[in-house]
């Protein structure tokens, strides 16, 4: 055993040094025939541009390094590039210009050892120098620099010439471009403060459709001119008849942006839409199956003419009304938990005797009102296996004036009820209110 066992370790030697020389001689051919690179380091980097503030400015700090520590850099050349993204009308992509040159002088050694330089640029220079108008220029296009480093003996260095580790990776970061995605400049806010879906079940509350919308270009509204609201109606389930329901986006409403409330330097618009306003007037609920949809899309139109909007689904300006249906928790039995009662006024001065009633397995009655004022809040809890729960409404004057929400345990609205009509010589009659709790 121990001859075998020298006679392996001596074969294996032997193949261990042979494999080494072979090495060394790859090693030693890399060596002789290998020409370093360089990388401009990207030290920082700042700025962004929209389609309105031309004089916003974007900068970067670039840091050299190479195997001669920068003695070899002759120059920068940057070229900018515009990409037009908004190709419907035309192409106005321009690429490759030359923008600005770094010659060697303009590097500095940094606290680092190593040369480095600042560059910085407004967007206004930026589309003086591709020769582009502004009013070319929308959301989704983009600006973009590209550095070429220069050495003295005649090579160069760009991105199609750095490898992935070098533009994209965290040590040398170094990318040679710099790309700027222009923004829309607007804030727009959307809020739903109602219901974004119809409830299709049996006895199913559906409110009107109730938005609040802000628009905020930082002027106060004065870059902007119109907005529209374009609305669709997509039949997704189409039934056993082939009768396809479906309608083609159409204007649906629309405003001048200068008649609008400015609230804390925002153009402001309260929307209220109905659920016949949003069905048309062809489309009736019967119609509609879980899986329809409505579609608004909004659409802002500049001062200067230029169009922002989009036309996906739940961005910016693009939001959906779902039809859905209701899979009840309280068909058998109350559910449990915590329900919030929401009371309004809309004169502000009371309920005027009106009341709500809540009565849990028979027992007594927990009343809510308004005493005085506006509004009141108040809750009550349902315990784990109750077997009855019953909510009323009375009636009391100036009916029109009263409106209530019973929130579930869920967060949802389990009852929604007024303002009603009003008939102050009416006599008070105990309604009783359907809670509907949803899933």
């Amino acid at each position: 055993m121990k001859k075998i066992n020298l006679y392996t370790i001596a074969i294996t030697c032997l193949a261990l040094a042979v494999s080494c020389e072979s090495d060394d001689k790859v090693i030693d051919d890399v060596l002789e025939t290998f020409t370093s690179g360089a990388v401009l380091r990207t030290i920082d980097s700042d700025g962004s541009f929209d389609m309105f503030r031309t004089e916003n400015t974007f900068s970067i700090n670039i840091e050299e390094q190479d195997e001669t520590n920068g003695e070899l850099i002759d120059r920068v050349d940057i070229t900018v590039d515009f990409v037009d993204n908004n190709t419907e009308l035309a192409d106005d992509s321009t690429l490759g210009v030359a923008f600005a040159t770094l010659a060697a002088s303009d590097f500095t050694i940094n606290d680092r050892g190593l040369p480095a330089a600042d560059f910085a640029y407004t967007m206004e220079e930026a589309l003086a120098t591709l020769g582009v108008d502004i009013e070319s220029v929308l959301p989704g296009d983009r600006i973009a620099i590209n550095l070429e480093l220069f050495f003295t003996d005649g090579r160069s260095f760009k991105a199609a010439d750095a490898a992935t580790t070098v533009t994209g990776g965290s040590f040398f970061a170094s990318p040679f471009a710099y790309t700027l995605l222009i923004d829309d400049g607007i804030e727009f806010d959307y809020e739903v403060n109602t219901s974004d879906e119809i409830d299709l079940s049996e006895g199913a509350i559906n409110e009107d459709y109730e938005v609040s919308i802000s628009i905020d270009d930082d002027s106060d509204g004065s870059l902007l001119q119109t907005l529209n609201i374009y609305r669709t109606f997509r039949d997704l389930t189409i039934g056993e008849d082939a009768v396809d329901l479906s309608e083609d986006e159409a204007l649906f409403e629309t405003f001048e942006i200068a008649d609008l409330s400015l609230e804390e330097g925002a153009k402001v618009l309260e929307l209220d839409y109905s659920l016949a306003d949003l069905l048309g007037d062809d489309v009736v609920i019967t119609d509609l199956s879980v899986g329809d949809d409505i579609q608004l899309r909004y659409e802002i139109i500049t001062v200067d003419g230029r169009i922002v909007t989009t036309d996906e689904n739940d961005t910016e300006y693009f939001y959906s009304v779902i039809t859905s249906e209701c899979v009840q928790l309280n068909a058998d039995a109350p559910f449990a938990g915590e329900y919030t009662v929401n009371l309004t006024d809309l004169y502000g001065d009371g309920w005027d005797g009106a009341f709500i009633a809540v009565s849990i397995d028979g027992g007594e009655e927990q009343i809510f009102t308004i005493e005085t004022g506006e509004t009141s809040t108040g809750t009550f809890t349902v315990p784990e296996g109750a077997t009855s729960l019953v909510v009323t409404y009375t009636n009391g004057l100036w009916e029109d004036e009263h409106v209530y929400e019973i929130i579930d345990p869920n967060g949802q609205k389990a009852a929604i009820g007024g303002p009603f009509e009003r008939d102050n010589s009416a006599p008070a009659v105990a309604r009783e209110v359907e809670l509907k709790v949803c899933e």
